[in-house]
């Protein structure tokens, strides 16, 4: 399609047509990619008619790009955005509420993800019950969790968690019911932060919101990164399994780092038998309609015992100016039919 003809570090990038391309002319003769220092730059370019493509819109500066005649663009990126929920173990014990499934559960009725999605993320996303959603290994047998205080704070008070002291907070044997959220500075991360606070207190459970440098936030164990230390009770971020196979390798017992093994990926410390059991038997199964049982019976328990909660599917936003026109997307491949694309005046 076109090769590189300039380059420039940190400054700029040109292409032009590869007369070598075995496909169609492409129908814009030169792409010319200039490297912004920040979200500000690339709103100004786009609505300035300087910028025809961006990427990695704020959901924020959605409103204001498309009032400026910019076409906004979602594509599925294969990552969901969720609360990862620390149990904690001998070695670091977590939250005793965090241990208990039926808080979990209350946690994940207490969430008005519909209107999370509407409100912060504008429609353009939606909830997901699992890392495997919209693929055939999501049991489709889930029901998504919904947006029931009451039910919430029945197990609560089920679970012995009352607010017996008249604060406003539930508490258990002299613990007050007060978890910590950590996440990354990422501006909708931090207003979804603060929704979970507001919806989380109406059933009487307390957040107490931190944000952190990605560096920080995803530092590992040895490095005592605060996902893995116990300083967190609950931890949001964007993930999902391999791609193209659905494997994944948090959840096993054997990933909870230690001193002699480090390396660890289990954050949550969580080690579920049989949710073990099952990670390890689809890792050994060639026959698929097989496997993809399994992977409903995973989906299923992890949605059922709240050991991940999906706020929002986490698409790739694009900005795409109103000249450019037959412009699609690919999560995988995002410029893949780049040569189609056409330009007007």
């Amino acid at each position: 399609m076109y090769k590189r003809q300039e380059w420039e570090s940190g400054s700029y990038a040109r292409f032009v047509k590869n007369e070598n391309w075995f496909g169609p002319e492409p129908a814009i003769d030169e792409i010319f990619f200039r490297f912004v220092p920040d979200d500000a730059s690339q709103v100004a370019a786009l609505q300035n008619g300087e910028g025809d493509v961006g990427t990695f819109i704020a959901y924020s500066d959605v409103p204001t790009l498309q009032d400026a005649g910019v076409n906004i663009m979602t594509v599925p990126s294969g990552y969901y955005e969720g609360w990862f929920f620390f149990l904690g173990d001998d070695t670091i014990p977590g939250h005793p509420a965090m241990q208990d499934e039926r808080v979990r559960q209350a946690i994940a009725m207490a969430l008005d993800r519909e209107t999370l999605n509407q409100d912060l993320l504008l429609g353009l996303t939606r909830p997901v019950a699992s890392m495997w959603a919209g693929t055939p290994y999501e049991s489709p047998d889930i029901e998504m969790w919904p947006y029931d205080p009451a039910a919430a704070n029945a197990l609560l008070d089920e679970a012995g968690w009352v607010d017996s002291n008249g604060d406003g907070t539930r508490d258990k044997d002299g613990e007050e019911l007060v978890l910590v959220h950590g996440t990354t500075t990422r501006e909708i991360r931090q207003d979804a932060q603060a929704v979970a606070q507001q919806q989380l207190a109406e059933i009487g459970v307390g957040l107490e919101l931190q944000s952190f440098d990605s560096n920080v936030f995803f530092a590992s164990y040895a490095e005592d990164g605060p996902a893995y230390n116990g300083e967190l009770d609950l931890m949001q971020w964007s993930d999902g399994p391999f791609f193209p196979d659905p494997d994944h390798y948090y959840w096993l017992c054997s990933e909870i780092p230690t001193d002699d093994a480090p390396d660890g990926a289990n954050a949550q410390r969580i080690c579920d038998e049989e949710l073990d059991a099952l990670f390890q038997l689809q890792a050994t199964q060639t026959n698929t309609d097989e496997r993809i049982a399994t992977f409903h019976q995973i989906s299923q328990l992890m949605h059922d015992k709240v050991y991940w909660l999906g706020l929002w599917d986490d698409p790739d936003v694009w900005a795409i100016s109103g000249r450019l026109g037959n412009v699609k997307m690919s999560g995988p491949t995002a410029f893949y039919n780049i040569h189609e694309w056409t330009l007007s005046d």
